[in-house]
């Protein structure tokens, strides 16, 4: 990565830029017979169960999401404690039928529901485990050893020291095709969303089971992914979750090169479409040495304060309800809400979701107390918050004013002009000082800012779900959700969008889905 070298970046995200005149020039359509699979299969090589009798995550939802303390440190972190981080991140909680194909919905939300994101585990010997590389099967909740012997000192080699002393870490990859299908070269940006949202349910079940996880984007690409026997330009790691650092012996030195791995892995689809920007961008902000890692990692400057404003404020309240439900209550009943009843909610519940959403993430290149997302959003239906459009000013922890309007269609008009976001109650756009990022950052600082956003709207589904009401994710107009909310954001980028308000139906909740039966 050229040191501070931010131009693919920049081009990337104009030419991945949604605007009416891009959809309505686009003749890009859904070949259904194509859809690529559910879940990524290694052939030829045996399974290893999880047991599914694992501990639930049983804290004040609330308290997890924000990453308050929560409880002591485990006595012991076995197979149990990763199975339970696996499930409530990445397991299937329901399935449905469409047609004669059954489809598993996931612990976490995913753009379209298509799940681009695989996780492995890098683990020393734990009780219950033996030491090795293993990928993640959500169907049968198994792992499948890729590797025998203890890897965790080739991540600290690839610049994720504290990998060494943590009893395991989660890689999370891309598999780009599984999200390209739909959203062809704009998928980029889902690869960090996607599995930021993964990674708030991590952040929230480890709090809760009062272990400390941190996520990493600062490691060198080609070892990572050689490591995991990843196929180029195929799949790619996105982020490290390194679980409870100093809490396992450290590892050995690996004393020779790390072989590559020769595997069998089914085919996603009959083909493939490639998109060379997405891995042009990749590659153009990838991390090449140690040395560069631990660079990149601090590079970010000093965040810039707050300018003052003479807006009208008003300044999140208290809880409502407290205690609030269990985590794992949470997580089993959130889902991606298909239709909101046009109904308020308090201004108490909206300050809970800001306040438990814009905590510090523990993120390498975010020094304490710092974050390079804002929250920008329209309040279309908020109990003693008149209808406009708002920022919140972290500082002052509160909400400025922007502009006032009652025409609710704008909100659903910036999202594709989809009426689900015209009947939210409120929808946030979480949005960045992009080229202020990228300076500091380079171009591998347009995946920090993404994976920023997906965590932050992460805690907004959770956060939401846990007040009692619900939530959705989107896309949108880029150009014109940063006019809509100018002056203010003029020099902003949107990353992500997200309606919560309340469902018009009664969702079930999700469970530990049984192991499903092949031979029917």
């Amino acid at each position: 990565m050229a040191d501070k070298d931010f131009g693919s970046a920049l081009i990337y995200h104009e030419a991945t830029k949604h605007s009416e005149v891009s959809l309505g020039a686009s003749a890009h359509y859904l070949d259904w017979d194509n859809k690529p699979a559910q879940f990524k299969g290694y052939m030829n090589l045996a399974s290893i169960a999880l047991p599914r009798n694992f501990p639930l995550p049983k804290e004040n939802s609330i308290k997890a999401i924000t990453g308050e303390p929560q409880k002591t440190a485990l006595d012991q972190i076995d197979v149990g404690v990763l199975s339970e981080l696996l499930f409530f991140s990445a397991g299937l909680t329901r399935k449905v039928r469409f047609g004669k194909e059954l489809y598993y919905m996931r612990a976490a939300s995913a753009t379209g529901a298509l799940y681009p994101i695989e996780i492995y585990v890098v683990s020393g010997r734990i009780p219950g485990l033996e030491a090795g590389v293993y990928h993640f099967n959500p169907l049968h909740f198994s792992l499948v050893k890729l590797r025998e012997e203890d890897y965790r000192s080739a991540l600290a080699d690839a610049g994720s020291p504290d990998s060494q002393s943590a009893p395991f870490t989660l890689a999370f990859t891309s598999l780009a095709w599984r999200n390209s299908w739909k959203y062809e070269a704009r998928s980029y940006r889902h690869w960090f969303w996607d599995s930021g949202v993964i990674a708030a349910n991590l952040l929230a079940t480890s709090n809760s089971a009062g272990l400390a996880t941190t996520l990493e984007l600062g490691f060198v690409d080609s070892e990572v992914d050689r490591l995991l026997g990843l196929e180029a330009k195929k799949e790619a790691t996105v982020a490290l979750a390194i679980v409870g650092a100093g809490r396992a012996e450290k590892a050995p030195k690996l004393h020779q090169p790390i072989p590559s791995l020769a595997l069998d892995v089914n085919s996603l689809s009959k083909g493939e479409v490639d998109y060379p920007i997405i891995w042009e961008t990749n590659e153009s902000s990838g991390l090449g040495s140690r040395s560069e890692t631990d660079s990149w990692k601090t590079s970010l400057g000093p965040s810039k304060r707050t300018v003052p404003s003479t807006t009208p404020a008003f300044p999140l309240r208290d809880s409502e309800r407290d205690p609030f439900p269990h985590l794992d209550e949470v997580i089993l009943l959130r889902g991606s809400t298909r239709k909101f009843a046009r109904e308020p909610i308090s201004f108490d519940r909206l300050s809970t979701i800001i306040r438990a959403s814009a905590t510090d993430i523990p993120l390498d290149f975010l020094p304490d107390n710092q974050a390079l997302i804002d929250f920008y959003f329209i309040a279309n239906d908020v109990q003693g918050l008149p209808a406009g459009s708002y920022f919140y000013n972290v500082d002052k922890n509160s909400v400025e004013q922007l502009k006032l309007h009652r025409n609710r269609s704008m909100s659903g008009y910036l999202c594709l002009g989809q009426q689900l976001f015209s009947d939210a109650s409120v929808v946030f756009f979480l949005m960045t000082n992009l080229t202020s990022a990228l300076k500091s950052l380079g171009n591998r600082g347009y995946r920090a800012v993404q994976f920023e956003a997906g965590v932050r709207a992460g805690k907004i589904y959770l956060s939401s779900y846990a007040v009692g009401i619900g939530a959705s994710g989107s896309t949108f107009f880029d150009d014109a959700v940063t006019e809509f909310f100018s002056p203010h954001a003029k020099e902003k980028s949107t990353m992500i969008a997200v309606g919560v308000g309340v469902p018009g139906y009664k969702a079930r909740p999700g469970k530990v889905l049984p192991v499903p039966d092949e031979s029917r």
